[in-house]
């Protein structure tokens, strides 16, 4: 973020937040992205900010992404947030959403091609149980670094009775994890509006809490 001084107050008003406090945060993002649009890790804090409990606005937030796009259309992490949300709660991905996720594929490094990968396996396995195992093995593929593609897939493995496979997954994911946040301990310098933190806590899994980790670990 370009206005150093603003990041900072911003980020003290998130430290303990409350419904005040990220009012006034996005108040102030607000503002700020109105005088100068063309700072993208602004954009991406106010999105991340609207996440936040007590706020959890997830329509909000595609609302401003949207907002975010229509200056940054070439962006991919605003395209992947945009679908991540519509597609895990906001009822799924509409047509043109899933256009643009597939458009944003054909440019993208090999680790966001997993994730988008990723994000349309879940897309369609209410309805094709086999595409989202073809879609979740191409994910795997082309980037072996994530943690959820793994594990989602041994998941699914173990659930059709076929233990060796889906546990080799899941120790495969498990291996990939680079942080695991300890219960009551302070993190120092976390960034609660860090889009990549983000990212590698909700999508790839990569930061996973400890109790997501032993909960996973139960699979083995």
């Amino acid at each position: 973020m370009n206005d150093l001084t603003l990041k900072g107050t911003v980020l003290q008003l998130v430290e303990t937040p409350n419904e005040f406090t990220l009012e006034k945060a996005e108040e102030l993002l607000l503002d700020y992205l109105k005088k100068t649009p063309e700072d993208i890790d602004a954009w991406a804090r106010l999105v991340i900010l609207e996440t936040l409990p007590p706020l959890g606005d997830y329509a909000r937030a595609v609302s401003l992404l949207e907002s975010a796009l229509s200056k940054h259309k070439d962006n991919p992490l605003f395209t992947i947030l945009l679908s991540f949300f519509s597609e895990w709660y906001l009822g799924g991905m509409n047509e043109k959403q899933l256009v643009n996720l597939l458009e944003v594929k054909k440019m993208s490094d090999s680790s966001t091609n997993a994730i988008i990968l990723y994000l349309l396996a879940w897309h369609y396995k209410p309805t094709d149980s086999r595409k989202f195992i073809d879609l979740l093995n191409e994910s795997i593929n082309i980037c072996n670094q994530h943690v959820k593609n793994f594990v989602d897939l041994g998941q699914y493995y173990l659930h059709q009775g076929k233990t060796k496979l889906g546990k080799q997954l899941v120790e495969q994911g498990l291996a990939n994890v680079k942080l695991v946040y300890k219960e009551d301990e302070n993190i120092k310098d976390y960034d609660a509006l860090d889009v990549t933190r983000f990212i590698n806590e909700r999508i790839t899994g990569t930061f996973i809490t400890e109790g997501t980790y032993h909960s996973i670990t139960q699979l083995l």
